[in-house]
């Protein structure tokens, strides 16, 4: 409702009209048909770095103009709550989600012709996540 309230607020009578933004969301490993952007937020923690290579190369397929992504990075602090995760038992913990380096993230873009425009950070108090954008190289 917010994106065709705000794609309506600039059109005049002399503009062409709005194309309206379609949106879906589906398996990624079933995914296929062709993006203008596709966004991949928090996923790549359920793929360990062989098949987040396949996965990166899958999505970068599927977009035209733009690929986001965020991904747990593979940092000292990370990896050192990871481990204590693993030391207390229990169903609910997540010991098996997969950090990622921003480097072997990258690399994966590049073997695909893609290159990183913008990186981020998504902090908040208990969640910390970096974000890129990449386009065709």
């Amino acid at each position: 409702m917010q994106a065709e309230e705000q794609l309506l607020a600039g059109k005049d009578d002399l503009s062409q009209a709005p194309v309206m933004p379609k949106f879906e969301v589906k398996d990624l490993e079933s995914l296929d048909g062709k993006y203008h952007t596709v966004v991949c937020l928090d996923v790549l923690i359920h793929y360990p770095q062989s098949k987040a290579d396949g996965m990166i190369a899958h999505l970068a397929s599927l977009a035209e103009d733009r690929l986001i992504l965020s991904f747990a990075p593979k940092t000292f602090y990370y990896d050192i709550l990871k481990r204590i995760g693993e030391l207390f038992p229990g169903p609910s913990k997540a010991t098996r989600a997969y950090l990622h380096s921003e480097a072997d993230v990258e690399r994966a873009l590049q073997k695909v012709g893609w290159k990183i425009n913008k990186r981020g950070l998504i902090t908040t108090q208990f969640y910390f996540a970096k974000l890129v954008e990449a386009v065709p190289a």
